[in-house]
């Protein structure tokens, strides 16, 4: 089974009201304890979100709870000059973007440089009807895909152009109708994403909302 995943990445202390230090692993011999007193620590922040696995900073948009979206768009929004209207186009996009899971297993999760607004390649996926390989950009490293016989498959990750690479391997393969199913399903979820922005920055009498929520949430 795979399981497609919308994702924002989130460092929990940049939106902390209190000051908290996390502890070092460098302070500790015994890494479980170092671990014990990080998970301890990072409880005490105030957001309230999944992350998609142990240790990752990237959260599922989905379990971000009101509260903590409002948060997170008010952090978002210090990046942001407001005396010139132009300034809007500067608004970027979430880091993150979309996580593949089979068997709840990740297999790809946005890299360096990745943001949700990477969506667009994985669309790629669907509307490429060449049986060649071909790149979906999740930040670098990248992967490759290739559609044949109703099956998708998935390279490694690589920072290779695609026209240098000989003989690309396989790494796994899914279902061309489930993955459908989960990209449908993931663009629906951005939607509402922006939709709960928009909400958000008009309570707080932003101007240009809805213009401001496309760009943060990678719709545009």
């Amino acid at each position: 089974m795979i399981e497609l995943i919308n994702t924002i990445e989130i460092n929990p202390l940049k939106y902390s009201k209190e000051d908290f230090e996390l502890p070092r692993i460098a302070d500790y011999t015994n890494p479980e304890e170092w671990f014990l007193k990080w998970t301890e620590a990072a409880s005490r922040l105030t957001l309230n979100c999944n992350e998609i696995q142990k240790g990752s900073n990237l959260v599922n948009i989905e379990t971000i709870d009101d509260e903590s979206l409002h948060t997170i768009v008010a952090a978002k929004l210090t990046e942001v000059e407001f005396d010139d209207p132009d300034d809007i186009g500067f608004v970027l996009s979430f880091d993150g973007g979309i996580v593949l899971k089979k068997d709840d297993e990740v297999l790809i999760e946005p890299s360096c440089c990745g943001d949700i607004e990477n969506i667009e390649n994985w669309e790629k996926v669907v509307e490429n009807r060449s049986s060649e390989w071909a790149e979906i950009w999740i930040g670098h490293p990248w992967v490759f895909f290739k559609r044949e016989n109703g099956i998708i498959s998935f390279s490694d990750y690589t920072e290779a152009n695609i026209t240098d690479v000989e003989n690309v391997k396989t790494k796994f393969e899914v279902e061309e109708s489930v993955f459908n199913e989960e990209l449908e399903k993931v663009m629906y979820h951005q939607i509402h994403f922006k939709n709960r922005i928009s909400d958000i920055l008009k309570k707080m009498n932003i101007d240009n909302a809805e213009r401001i929520s496309e760009f943060m949430s990678g719709i545009k």
